[in-house]
């Protein structure tokens, strides 16, 4: 998804319209011209606002000081267009971008699908042919002509000088004379020369019956030189122990003294790292000043290949290669899978701020060290490998607010930055990584240069709060358009959204950082959203990144991820997905020991013993009969329309499958939200299921939190809470909320029951409802994380009460499916943080559509007390 950031704005009606036409191609519409230039647009972030109705949509852009605008109207007649523009190509290109970002908007706002990334490659071939000085039609009769000649007194013998070169073995042409000693040649310009070039009828079919026997044997004839060559590599030993006999019965034939390595075939290499501390590094100095060198030797035994031999073997992609004085040698592909990707990551190091060939010592860590190539240490890097592997033992002066295991991640941060490391502090939400960090940069400061936080907007005011809160000497700036960093001066702590950094991009070049922290790091799980590449082009002596959910969908995430913290340490991307879909256990495991150094996860339940229990229970919801006719209906059609293949489905009719998957979720809640529908509450089950719990929950004065993916089953929930219980204070908070805080508080503070309606999106960063001990998800989410992620804002530091968190799923449809792979994709958060997991594809779990989504009959029925109780669970 691109990250473009226009100004959006929209109705959930408008959404719904937008939504519902979408599922047509629209594309047809446009001439490729107009397609074309209308993706650049999108592309380039050049759309300023976009607004919806349930009419048309108005797209604006601001290009060159002065707008334009497309009015895209879609009636039962069609898709047109109006503008401000007289040229109709631009004026419908600025339709295709607005097109573009509204099924973004679109995604964004109901998609609960995980993206695919599909790549391909094609084969490339080439190939080349060679042409001898003589013409003809082969070798008929030339051994005849050959023989009759070498019969004739008069013809001179014909010398072959064969020399073993870098491009393949060679030979040239010389008559020989009757003292055996003087040579004149035999082809080419210097035959002609000094009377040489006449010759006799014998002599030429001699050259003749050459160019044919030459022909046969795959020489190629360069005229340049006069020299015939042979490049096959695998026909080379074959022609000089049967080919070379037969020659030499007809021809005299001198062999240079290393034709010999060549008749044993191809010899592999072997290949050996050397990690030293580069000559630049200052001996005894700070960790974070180490720098490494790295020496490549390649063996053919016991000898060492030249600098010369390397350079030819490199030119041919350590694919067999003549090296005279070896023979025929080579790397094996392994080999030279490894060593290549080691120089990409170099390359891509120097891309990206190396000034110098000295490169982080932390590369030494890197994919390319495992079996495939062997790695020696100089006593120096094995020293440093030790320092970054051993437990801090440095006494350091930190808060007593710290609690025990906050000052551990202090620790292992600041152990990092002295050993000129980058780490990911995964900490499961709610063990306070803000309050980790700011210990960190008061404690362990870079006084020559200011220190920078990104995170998401609505984050920024908590962070400056803490600050203040904690350590209210340290100076902080919010970065605002129109600033440069100056303000301050270099002890200054930036804080900056993620939109205001993409903003400010072209002063990064400008600036060094003593600290680049990114905090909710899956924003930058995308590595081709410009937000990402925004990030990857900070420069800092120290960079940390804070997330609870560093896996969402798939590994590149956490490949994004470490190319910020540590460039080049898994690889391109190319050769990190390459590595996974060749072999993934093995790659996992490499990446298991890899990552380890460099990534610290706690979970509450090994920290924080003073957390109260969280009690876990899936409450199966009955289907009234409008639920139960609208989903078999729309079931019906959605396989009618799409088949029973669910990859076929996901890769050919994605938005039509999105469509379904939604539209079955949101009769699963509530009808109403269905666009044909005007349903009373009365037609919700789960609704119905839900003011029954409340009833007991409020009477008890506890306060409850409802979550939930649909702003518009929250407004119907909203309706249900204010008709039952009138006098419940109610609370809000969704993406449309200006400020987060004001509701959050007076949740937080106001005494006795109450109830908190959050929207899963706005749930994920920045807020606390430990004021609650009752939570509600009403609709089960793809990612166990994201839900984790809301339920962690209120089983957190600093509640005392036990936490009761009810998942409400409506038994025997869409919704248990999804139950099911929370639970697969929670095992894959588990191995990712503590090991690593793997990538989620919906069809590698359903090749039955059918199976994904119809109604299962037998437990329609069933009593949702009955299956609570089967399913409680206790954290």
């Amino acid at each position: 998804m691109q990250s473009h950031g226009p100004k959006r704005v929209y109705t959930p009606q408008s959404l719904e319209f937008w939504f519902n036409r979408l599922e047509n191609d629209w594309a047809e519409s446009f001439s490729a011209g107009q397609l074309e230039e209308g993706r650049r647009i999108y592309r380039d972030g050049e759309v300023r606002e976009l607004e919806l109705t349930d009419k048309d949509a108005i797209v604006h852009r601001r290009i060159e000081k002065r707008d334009e605008y497309a009015v895209i109207e879609w009636d039962s007649d069609g898709l047109s267009v109006r503008s401000s523009s007289t040229n109709l190509d631009l004026a419908r290109a600025l339709a295709v971008a607005g097109l573009h970002e509204i099924e973004e908007l679109v995604a964004d706002e109901i998609s609960p699908l995980p993206e695919t990334d599909v790549r391909t490659q094609g084969p490339a071939a080439n190939g080349h042919n060679g042409h001898g000085p003589a013409a003809g039609n082969g070798a008929t009769g030339v051994a005849a002509a050959v023989r009759g000649a070498l019969e004739q007194s008069s013809s001179r013998p014909l010398l072959l000088a064969f020399k073993t070169k870098t491009v393949g073995l060679t030979f040239q042409a010389f008559w020989q004379e009757a003292d055996g000693k003087t040579r004149h040649p035999a082809l080419g310009l210097a035959a002609h020369a000094n009377g040489n070039g006449h010759v006799t009828s014998a002599e030429r079919a001699k050259l003749i019956g050459l160019a044919a026997y030459a022909r046969k044997a795959h020489f190629h004839y360069q005229q340049d030189t006069s020299v015939y060559v042979l490049e096959s590599l695998v026909e080379i030993p074959n022609f000089l122990k049967s080919v070379l006999p037969a020659w030499r019965r007809m021809f005299n034939v001198e062999l240079d003294d290393r034709s010999t390595n060549l008749t044993s075939g191809t010899r592999t290499l072997d290949i050996e790292a050397v990690a030293e501390r580069s000559a630049g590094a200052p001996a005894g100095g700070r960790g974070d000043e180490t720098r490494l060198n790295l020496r490549w030797i390649f063996r053919a035994g016991e000898r060492m290949l030249t600098d010369t031999e390397v350079s030819a073997l490199l030119k041919r992609e350590g694919a067999a290669t003549i090296l005279p004085n070896l023979g025929i040698v080579a790397l094996a592909p392994e080999k030279w899978a490894s060593f290549k990707a080691w120089r990409d990551n170099v390359e891509e190091t120097h891309r990206h701020g190396a000034t110098d060939e000295a490169l982080s010592p932390y590369l030494i860590f890197s994919l390319f060290n495992d079996a495939r190539l062997k790695l020696t240490l100089s006593p120096e890097m094995e020293v440093w490998r030790q320092r970054v592997l051993a437990a801090d033992a440095a006494e350091r002066t930190l808060p007593e607010i710290l609690r025990p295991y906050q000052k551990r991640g202090v620790e292992w941060l600041a152990h990092l930055c002295d050993v000129g490391c980058h780490g990911l502090l995964a900490d499961e939400m709610g063990l306070g990584k803000t309050l980790q960090v700011i210990s960190l940069l008061a404690s362990r400061p870079v006084p020559e240069a200011p220190s920078l936080i990104v995170c998401p907007a609505s984050v920024v005011p908590v962070w400056r709060e803490e600050i203040a809160k904690f350590f209210p000497h340290l100076a902080v700036e919010v970065l605002k358009t129109g600033h440069d960093f100056t303000t301050g001066g270099n002890s200054v702590i930036w804080l900056a959204s993620y939109t205001q950094l993409r903003k400010h991009r072209e002063l990064l070049a400008k600036q060094e950082f003593g600290y680049a922290v990114l905090d909710e790091g899956q924003f930058i799980k995308n590595p081709d959203a410009k937000i990402t590449q925004t990030c990857f082009a900070l420069r800092a002596r120290h960079r940390i990144v804070l997330t609870g959910t560093p896996l969402e969908n798939r590994q590149l995430d956490l490949w994004s991820i470490f190319r910020f913290l540590l460039p080049g340490l898994l690889g391109s991307r190319t050769a990190f997905e390459g590595a996974l879909n060749g072999d993934r256990n093995g790659t996992l495991d490499r990446l298991r020991a890899q990552l380890a150094p460099f990534i610290l996860r706690r979970t509450k339940k090994e920290v924080a013993q003073e957390l109260p229990p969280k009690v876990e229970m899936d409450l199966l919801c009955p289907m009234t009969e409008v639920q139960r006719a609208d989903y078999a209906k729309i079931c019906a059609e959605g396989l009618e329309r799409l088949g029973d293949d669910v990859g076929a489905a996901m890769r050919e009719k994605s938005f039509g499958f999105l469509a379904l998957l939604t539209r079955l979720r949101q009769t699963c809640c509530d009808p109403d939200m269905l666009p044909w529908r005007k349903s009373p509450l009365s037609d919700s089950g789960k609704i119905t299921l839900l003011v029954e719990k409340l009833s007991e929950i409020v009477g008890n004065g506890h306060k409850v939190v409802i979550f939930s993916q649909f702003v518009m089953l929250l407004e119907r929930v909203r309706e249900a809470i204010a008709a039952q219980f009138p006098d419940l204070p109610r609370h809000e908070l969704t993406g449309m909320t200006l400020d987060r805080l004001k509701p959050v508080q007076a949740f937080q503070n106001t005494p006795g029951a109450g109830v908190m309606l959050v929207s899963l999106k706005a749930a994920g960063t920045g807020i606390t409802l430990h004021a609650a001990d009752y939570v509600f998800l009403l609709d089960p989410w793809w990612n166990p994380a994201v839900e984790a992620q809301a339920v962690d804002r209120v089983h957190r530091i600093g509640q005392t009460n036990t936490v009761f968190v009810y998942r409400m799923v409506t038994a025997g449809t869409i919704e248990e499916r999804i139950q099911a792979l929370q639970e697969q994709k929670k095992d894959l958060f588990d191995k990712l943080v503590g090991g690593l997991g793997g990538d989620f594809d919906l069809s590698q779990h359903f090749t039955s559509l059918r199976g994904l989504v119809q109604l299962t009959q037998q437990v329609e029925q069933e009593s949702p007390v009955e299956r609570e109780l089967e399913t409680y669970t206790v954290d």
